[in-house]
């Protein structure tokens, strides 16, 4: 019997960070490369109708991934996430902010620091990502803007696709 999938979102305004957790039915491997490989991030990232437009991805320490959310009328919404930390197969951390096509941050917006732990137990896989914002404030304007429900079809469309194995 396979195990169903669990997902938490969680947000502790007080301490400035928001924690989702969410299982997948598919191994390690499938589920790190779709969150550190272009071709398969692409695929799931945006929610619909939106799409994920990668401009170029650097996944290493120090590197960057400049990416757009492209709608359905043409419209873009640019962002970024540099990458601090990674520990292959099971950690990676860093930043992302609103931006230009150029890679200029939006000062609009506020920039916020994820953290995203990846854990296998036998075909199931977890990911645990951790968003840190700078004021309670910056936290509300992200929930305000959708992201608990962006994020959420962002993490389905993943499920969807590991399980169809493409």
């Amino acid at each position: 019997m396979i195990p169903s999938p669990f997902s938490n979102f969680e947000v502790q305004r007080e301490q400035r960070k928001i924690t989702v957790e969410r299982s997948f039915n598919a191994p390690l491997d499938p589920v790190w490369a779709a969150w550190t490989q272009a071709d398969i991030l692409c695929k799931w990232w945006a929610p619909k109708p939106y799409a994920c437009v990668i401009k170029s991805l650097d996944f290493r320490e120090g590197g960057r991934w400049l990416y757009c959310m492209q709608g359905p009328q043409g419209d873009r919404h640019w962002c970024f996430f540099d990458y601090d930390v990674i520990r292959p197969k099971t950690f990676f951390s860093g930043s992302d902010a609103f931006c230009d096509e150029h890679g200029v941050a939006n000062t609009i917006k506020p920039k916020v620091a994820w953290e995203a732990h990846f854990a296998a137990t036998d075909d199931r896989t977890v990911v645990r990502v951790i968003l840190h914002f700078g004021t309670p404030e910056e936290l509300d304007q992200i929930v305000q803007m959708g992201f608990k429900e962006g994020f959420t079809m962002g993490l389905d469309q993943l499920d969807e696709l590991l399980s169809s194995g493409k």
